[in-house]
């Protein structure tokens, strides 16, 4: 896709006295061709950050409800707890008992509620992905394991024979029963008042989508799409939207717009405890933690509770909750229809640019405009909205560009941010009187991304960190790539200088021998084009500096990483190993240097009475112990767990904010289906900044009361960069943390690009 063209042109007035005129940015979509994205002016929105908060007001609302609970996720799990205390599984209400007990009258309202259930299923995409709808279509696993198998061999004894299958008894064995049996009762139509329904990818479009994607960008270039990446979408396209909407036919309808997942990996609490077990056990869900330095890909061996998580939700009022509705009906109807638990299409009728008064008629004064963005695939609606708000708004950010996503994938929206920042300054260059570049407010652009989940998404995060200045974070991939440029780039001189050469030689100008043609230059792989084409610069601290002096750009790369208070080196067994081998080998080595001492002596005494001073003595000195740093190393480093990053959220210059299901890559703007709110709200966006600042730095480096003030903003961009860079070294040395930040470093390479 093209560069989107999203800025409404307007005209201010000037003033004649004073010569100046005021307006204000368009942060949201506003042109013509955005009639799906309309504007809603009066609703009320609050953000809650993890899953503690988001899933116990979202606990609170289902017990409230009157009508209705339409719900579309990418993934569910049943047996997840919302609220829950410390324990083994079950420590709270699940998902599945609080939905039934909706949708069967027996909350404490004693209403029957029409639930509805949407969730991604894609037989390919979920072995791909992991089950993101445990027991989903699966008899109960516990009867195939351990002392069950011979309940499962008893089945074939004839009836009469038969004994009583065994029940579970231990947490893994009741909660998957639990989730296994509650998807067949909703399959069945057996929860009275529930219905489930499953969608898929939609294959077909992702291949248009991704072809028209390559025709735009010239193949690899600035985000054009390999082979084996453009495969990995099209296997893996999903619905990844998570909304929920609550009594929209009701007397007081609302509804959330999520970036966590209805699964249990993803509950935690904003404190990101090191091994918290009210996250859960490693068998609830992904076990794979980024903790352990260089084993990216290894289950943490030993935590015994799944990895922190960070991540948001959007509670909304208001005219927003019609398009949040719109989208849920529309792909409701659009779903598959299995078992008699399907339930029946809804014949609901909308019209976004006049929602039903009742939507605003019991909100509170103090309310804040939004827009509901989506990405789409044609055969759902067709929409990149998403996209274009990403461009758009980043296009204004003056002071500070707060970006916290999953995946930070995207080098063509860095590209384009690049090119709108360098438009703004050299047009106040041109300006009369200019302004020169020291006057224009620098804008700081504070990346914070986890560790690439898989090998395979490191070129995708290079490049972009490369385009911002930062390709040494990744430095072995940096290396490999500069290393394939720099070969290239002497062969390329080889040529011209051949050409040269040859030239003088048939003109008579050289004499001797013909020059030898050089080897030509191997054509640069997909990797290396892509990063020349983009233009970086391969020392990457020229290449910061080059945007601070010519664009006024300043930008850092932070991760999220918690670690165990209670840790000690000296406890750990390896550090004990290595101390016991020390100790034992200082003591050999002692009586090794007496013996040597009392053998000389001998040896002397020997001599001096006239002996030859030899001696048949075999015995050797002591080995010295075994060189345990590098298990030390890694020791050290599982005192750390990285809090997984699975946010989608942007804030610029305490105005505006986005945050939702997308993350900023190509398979969430082109490929699988999201959804985002955004909203100009000034306070909502500086509230937001201010919490998650201090969340991240511990209430030290919050951006003060204005992050719009240039000094303050200067103080705290250093505040995070400094941080972050001593906390990275404090974590080689196995020190404590002053906060969550730790600059960005991955030191993996890969040659096969997957966004």
């Amino acid at each position: 896709m093209e560069k989107p063209d999203t800025q409404q042109k307007s005209k201010l007035p000037m003033s004649e006295a004073s010569r100046t005129a005021s307006g204000s940015f368009q942060w949201k979509l506003e042109k013509n061709e955005d009639e799906k994205t309309p504007i809603f002016h009066y609703n009320n929105l609050s953000v809650h950050i993890c899953g503690e908060d988001s899933f116990k007001r979202i606990a609170q609302d289902i017990r409230d409800a009157e009508e209705s609970i339409d719900i579309a996720f990418w993934g569910f799990d049943p047996a997840m707890e919302l609220v829950r205390k410390p324990g083994p599984w079950r420590r709270g209400d699940t998902w599945g008992e609080l939905l039934r007990d909706a949708a069967e009258g027996k909350l404490k309202n004693k209403k029957k509620v029409q639930v509805r259930l949407l969730v991604w299923w894609d037989a390919i995409g979920a072995a791909l992905s992991g089950s993101n709808m445990p027991g989903y279509k699966q008899d109960a696993p516990f009867e195939l394991r351990g002392a069950a198998a011979q309940g499962a061999a008893a089945a074939v004894l004839p009836r009469s024979e038969r004994t009583a299958p065994p029940q579970p008894t231990t947490p893994q064995d009741k909660r998957e029963v639990f989730n296994s049996n509650w998807f067949r009762d909703a399959a069945a139509g057996k929860i009275e008042g529930l219905s489930l329904r499953t969608r898929g990818g939609v294959h077909a479009d992702v291949v248009a989508s991704l072809k028209a994607e390559n025709k735009d960008r010239n193949g690899p270039a600035l985000g054009g799409v390999h082979s084996t990446e453009r495969l990995g979408l099209e296997l893996m396209a999903t619905h990844h939207q998570k909304t929920i909407v609550i009594d929209y036919d009701g007397p007081n309808p609302r509804a959330y717009v999520m970036g966590l997942n209805s699964v249990t990996d993803y509950w935690d609490t904003v404190v990101h405890g090191f091994n918290d077990a009210q996250r859960g056990e490693l068998f609830e869900g992904g076990s794979t933690d980024h903790s352990a330095g260089k084993g990216w890909d290894k289950p943490t061996e030993d935590k015994t509770v799944l990895k922190p998580f960070q991540d948001y939700v959007c509670r909304v009022q208001g005219g927003a909750v019609e398009a949040v509705c719109k989208n849920f009906t529309e792909a409701w109807n659009k779903a598959k229809v299995e078992g008699k638990g399907g339930g029946s299409n809804l014949s609901r009728s909308f019209n976004l640019k006049k929602p039903p008064s009742k939507l605003t008629a019991k909100l509170n004064p103090n309310v804040q405009r939004a827009q509901i963005l989506r990405t789409l695939p044609s055969a759902e609606g067709s929409e990149r909205s998403i996209e274009r708000m990403y461009y758009q708004a980043s296009s204004f950010a003056r002071h500070y560009l707060y970006v916290e996503n999953q995946y930070f994938q995207n080098t063509d929206w860095a590209h384009a941010l690049k090119e709108t920042r360098k438009k703004f300054v050299d047009e106040l260059g041109k300006a009369r009187p200019p302004v020169p570049l020291a006057d224009v407010p620098v804008l700081h652009v504070m990346i914070v991304t986890p560790t690439p989940e898989r090998g395979q998404m490191v070129p995708r995060t290079h490049d972009i960190l490369a385009e911002l200045g930062h390709g040494d974070s990744m430095p072995n991939q940096d290396k490999s790539i500069n290393e394939e440029l720099d070969n290239h780039a002497r062969a390329e001189q080889a040529a011209a200088d051949y050409k040269t050469r040859r030239a003088a030689y048939d003109t008579g100008r050289l004499a001797g021998p013909p020059p030898v043609f050089p080897r030509p230059a191997p054509p640069l792989s997909d990797l290396a084009r892509s990063h020349k084409d983009a233009g970086a610069t391969k020392d990457s601290q020229a290449a910061r500096e080059k945007l601070s002096t010519t664009l006024g750009l300043r930008s850092l790369v932070a991760s999220l990483w918690t670690y165990d208070k209670e840790w000690s080196l000296g406890n750990t067994s390896v550090a004990q190993k290595a101390g016991d081998e020390q100790r034992r080998y200082g003591q050999q080595k002692k009586e090794w240097d007496r013996y040597q001492t009392s053998r000389s002596d001998a040896k002397a005494r020997d001599i001096a009475a006239g002996g030859w001073g030899s001696s048949m003595d075999t015995r050797q000195p002591p080995v010295p112990p075994p060189d345990r740093s590098k298990q030390i190393q890694d020791a050290t480093a599982r005192r750390y767990r990285e809090i997984y990053i699975h946010s989608k959220l942007m804030v610029i210059d305490d105005s505006m904010f986005t945050l939702g299901s997308a993350n900023l890559n190509l398979r969430s703007f082109a490929v699988d289906s999201e959804m985002n709110i955004a909203s100009d709200d000034a306070p909502t966006a500086k509230d937001l900044r201010q919490r998650v600042w201090a969340q991240h730095t511990e209430g030290k480096f919050m951006g003060g009361e204005d992050a719009t003030e240039q000094k303050g903003m200067k103080e705290t961009f250093k505040s995070w960069n400094d941080e972050a860079a001593k906390n990275f070294e404090r974590k080689k040395s196995g020190e404590s943390l002053s906060c969550f930040l730790v600059k960005f470093y991955d030191e993996r390479t890969s040659s096969v690009r997957l966004g």
